[in-house]
Formats: structure tokens, sequence, C-alpha cells
């Protein structure tokens, strides 16, 4: 073979492995979107007005609650290398309290739906 044929071989490989990587891209893609379909099959739906809502409750919930308290937080202290006082470390420690928050101004846009009998739970009485 000349260098010209084997140049053009490759060429012609590489074409054809490009073509199928492009290919295994898309069913990749299709995949994906199968699985987030999937995932979201058995997920109660919102319309959008709904997310709307649902994101102003959050928004505002967080918007309302008191990041500037101190206690919130736990904060330790050191003393830098030109006598400054300085934080080392600060954490979040009130996590519960805005979930709290947040739960309480989502629970008022829902209202809750009576859960179906379970068959396993009537037939252990």
């Amino acid at each position: 073979m000349t260098k010209v044929k084997l140049e053009a071989k490759i060429e012609a490989l590489q074409a054809a492995l490009d073509t199928k990587a492009q290919e295994q891209n898309a069913y990749q893609g299709q995949i994906d979107t199968l699985n987030k379909q999937l995932e979201d099959l058995n997920k109660p739906k919102l319309t959008p007005l709904q997310f709307d809502d649902l994101h102003g409750a959050i928004e505002e919930a967080v918007g309302a609650f008191d990041f500037d308290d101190a206690d919130n937080f736990d904060v330790d202290f050191h003393i830098d290398y030109d006598n400054r006082i300085a934080i080392e470390s600060m954490s979040f420690q009130n996590a519960d309290e805005i979930v709290r928050v947040i739960y309480n101004d989502i629970s008022d846009l829902f209202a809750e739906a009576d859960a179906p009998e379970d068959d396993n739970q009537l037939n252990q009485d």
C-alpha cells in the first residue's frame, strides 16, 4: 500500500469513528432524557403558576429569616500575626430553623391530600 492509500484509509476510519461517537452521544442524550422522564413519572405534577408560587414562598421565607442574628452562627476567633482578632471559622448552626420557616411558608400554599389506605396495613389488623 502506498502512503496516500494508507492516509486515505486512516481518514476514512477516523471519519467513521467520529460518526459513531456522534451517534453514541445522541443515544446517551436520549437515555438521559428517558431516565429523567422515568424519575418524573411518579412525582406530583405542578403547573408553572404553582412553581412560581413555590419559588416566591421560598424566596420570601429565606428573605424573612434573620441571618444577622449572631446566635445562628458558631464563630471561632484567633489572634492574627499582627495582634488583630480575626475569625478562624464560622458555621451556620440554625439550619433546622430556616427549614421550619421555609416549610411553614410553603405549607400555606398547599392543602394536604388524604393518603390512600395501604392494603397491607388493612390485612395486618
